[in-house]
């Protein structure tokens, strides 16, 4: 079951995040280099936002193909890419464009739908192991 688990989190949820974090890395690049440009919070806002995907994105690759993280330090990581990956998706609809537009096509669940699905799964995993070790 934990093979079927880690599979299927490679597959549906590591190899969009990997094209996610590339879009996390250009937006981190964009936030830094128009901090003094734009509304200082905006900046912030996409430079945390991109923090934390980065973040989210090791995690799923410590879960996929075993990078060594302290169980705690993945936990935390995972939470962070889960909020930043709701937070890119709630931007894209609730700004309609403004920004960048989200459909709800099959591109866009697998994108987001399917990494959201399975850092939400490993979190909770997480959660009770731990729960367990203490």
């Amino acid at each position: 079951m934990r093979n079927l688990l880690i599979g299927l989190t490679t597959v549906l949820a590591w190899v969009p995040s990997t094209l996610l974090v590339v879009l996390a890395c250009f937006a981190l690049i964009g936030a830094v280099g128009s901090i003094f440009d734009l509304p200082i919070t905006f900046s912030l806002k996409w430079i945390l936002t991109s923090l934390f995907g980065i973040a989210g994105y090791i995690a799923l690759t410590s879960v996929s193909w075993g990078l060594k993280l302290n169980h705690k330090t993945r936990l935390v990581f995972l939470i962070l890419g889960f909020l930043a990956l709701g937070f890119t998706y709630w931007s894209g609809v609730k700004f309609d464009g403004e920004m960048f537009k989200l459909g709800s096509g099959w591109f866009e669940v697998y994108l987001f739908l399917c990494p959201a699905l399975f850092l939400l799964i490993h979190i909770v995993l997480h959660l009770l192991w731990l729960r367990k070790a203490i």
